[in-house]
């Protein structure tokens, strides 16, 4: 069984805890709006994840110019292009669910950021319990939700 603590001693940091733990349990799951949290705005957002790969694109036009002058600029431009849609922007987006997981889910200062940004949603899995969207949602009402039904199924 396990130990609820009094509301009095429930800080946001708890909290946050519990949250950590729920997801890394599957009890929630995280549901991310990748193009909002790419956004320059964002905290989990890094400039570099994605300049990286118009830094590239310019590497690389500009090594094709001499082989084939504007034609090669141009076809190496749009294959840099295919590959940012396709591995870039799978890269880009697994940066970000890492510095959510990692980052957000373990410092409440970071977290409090995110949530009033939005772009994040937590769903319990498997209960009968509304999605809690970022900022009009409150997901510390749902983890003390899901630790009163844990509570009270045990």
């Amino acid at each position: 069984m396990s130990v609820v603590p009094s509301l009095e001693s429930e800080t946001a940091e708890s909290l946050l805890g519990e949250l950590h733990r729920l997801c890394a349990a599957g009890a929630i799951e995280l549901r991310l709006d990748y193009k909002r949290l790419a956004h320059i705005d964002s905290p989990v957002s890094a400039e570099s994840d994605s300049m990286i790969w118009i830094y590239g694109t310019i590497a690389v036009a500009a090594a094709a110019y001499p082989l084939g002058h504007w034609v090669g600029s141009l076809v190496a431009v749009a294959l840099a292009l295919a590959a940012y849609a396709t591995i870039g922007r799978a890269r880009v987006r697994r940066r970000i669910a890492e510095r959510v997981k990692d980052g957000a889910l373990t410092q409440i200062a970071l977290w409090q950021k995110l949530w009033r940004f939005g772009g994040i949603t937590l769903i319990a899995a498997g209960k009968d319990l509304p999605e809690c969207a970022a900022p009009q949602g409150n997901w510390a009402l749902l983890v003390r939700s899901l630790r009163a039904t844990a509570v009270t199924a045990n």
